[in-house]
């Protein structure tokens, strides 16, 4: 059965692309608008076709990064470190010949409090081109080895099961995704489930948590607190409204999914365009893209409580903004976001590229940083980010003969 919902949507689908903002202890003045920041490309060595990057970091700070890899027909599930600034070399996860490999759903690793590493990856159920599932694998001794592959999700339908978030915690992690299982009962409705996993690869109890979502716009989750969570997802209403939603994990059990802000977009489609979030030091704060009205925007939200209430949103783009978000705190009053831009509809003259800028909870919006020229086409996937302990690594994919990955530290 559906979880019920208050009609205050929670307008969490930016997805911040490739950006990064500095760890600081010092905070600016509420009408303070920080220098642009230094930003410095970093090599990173890929082989074949390399695309579906995903960034992690570690409780100690370290920064992981993963991506795949196709080689004749195999494909790879490969990851790297960020030490010293630079990237380690890769280690294999795992690879297959029966994957699926999107632009939007890509597989990912996170690392819980006791340095367990998980990998997800996405493997076909059948010959329907979009019956897949989640995979998953634990490793105890920094990635050397890992523990046998099981499925994430009990039911093995041939439908969509997919757009896996992970977050980490104390004793193992917290991971949601969309479950197709409705559709192999021919209701044509995905719907939002979660599951805990243990340090040693165990499944919790699955939990349906909205049985109407909508398909395929990616899911993130995030800690806030101990053993506390917050995953924020594109809703789908039989009006089919489809505006970010919230649901929190507190005190063992998961509450009734709640709106985020009423933006009202009506769409009988699936956008692929989801939220991202972050929570430090008692802040928590989203992005996320709707075309509500017609007009394509990217808001952001700050949240004092743990994600029970959120502040008006805060519009960031420069007229014909893309979406497809990344996001992370810089610190308790300041977030950074990196989102997809499209060229200017008018005499503006801003070219296609993935840009990055700051909000602080005031709302003082940063100057926006071009981190590269960039077309919106499905090619070019989702921009990641991810704090460092010297400031923010970004990292997204470059379409070309082959696609490779292309990464960068950026510092204010």
């Amino acid at each position: 059965m559906r979880v019920s919902k208050m009609i205050r949507f929670f307008g969490f689908c930016v997805f911040v692309l490739g950006s990064a903002q500095l760890l600081t202890s010092c905070t600016q003045a509420a009408g303070d608008i920080p220098a642009d920041p230094e930003v410095t490309q970093v090599d990173i060595s890929t082989e074949g076709i390399a695309g579906e990057p995903h960034l992690t970091t570690t409780s100690g700070g370290m920064v992981l990064a993963s991506w795949v890899e196709r080689r004749d027909d195999v494909a790879f599930l490969v990851f790297s470190s960020l030490e010293d600034g630079t990237w380690t070399e890769k280690k294999t996860i795992t690879s297959g010949d029966n994957w699926f490999i999107n632009w939007a759903d890509v597989p990912s690793i996170a690392v819980s409090d006791s340095g367990t590493l998980m990998a997800h990856w996405l493997e076909r159920l059948g010959d329907g081109r979009y019956a897949y599932g989640a995979k998953y694998s634990v490793s105890n001794d920094d990635g050397a080895t890992w523990s046998s592959e099981e499925w994430l999700h009990a039911d093995r339908s041939e439908t969509e099961h997919g757009f896996v978030s992970i977050a980490p915690a104390d004793g193992g992690f917290m991971t949601t995704w969309l479950d197709g299982n409705r559709y192999g009962r021919g209701l044509n409705e995905m719907s939002l489930h979660a599951r805990w996993v243990s340090d040693s690869g165990e499944l919790g109890a699955e939990v349906a948590l909205d049985s109407r979502t909508c398909d395929c716009c990616p899911v993130s989750i995030t800690r806030t607190g101990s053993n506390e969570f917050a995953v924020f997802y594109r809703d789908r209403t039989e009006s089919e409204i489809r505006d970010i939603a919230v649901a929190r994990f507190k005190d063992g059990s998961w509450s009734e999914s709640e709106s985020l802000n009423e933006d009202g977009w009506m769409i009988d489609a699936c956008p692929v365009n989801g939220p991202a979030s972050d929570n430090l030091l008692g802040t928590l704060g989203v992005g996320w893209f709707t075309m509500a009205g017609g007009t394509p925007t990217v808001n952001v939200a700050f949240s004092a409580d743990q994600g029970d209430s959120f502040s008006d949103p805060v519009s960031i783009g420069l007229g014909n903004p893309g979406g497809r978000v990344a996001l992370r705190m810089r610190n308790a009053d300041e977030l950074v976001i990196a989102w997809m831009e499209g060229a200017s509809k008018d005499d503006a003259g801003i070219e296609s590229g993935i840009f990055v800028r700051t909000v602080t909870r005031a709302g003082v919006l940063g100057n926006p940083i071009r981190l590269t020229n960039s077309s919106t086409s499905r090619a070019a996937g989702y921009p990641r980010l991810e704090r460092t302990q010297e400031g923010m690594m970004a990292l997204w994919t470059k379409p070309g003969e082959p696609a490779t990955l292309q990464s960068a530290l950026i510092n204010w």
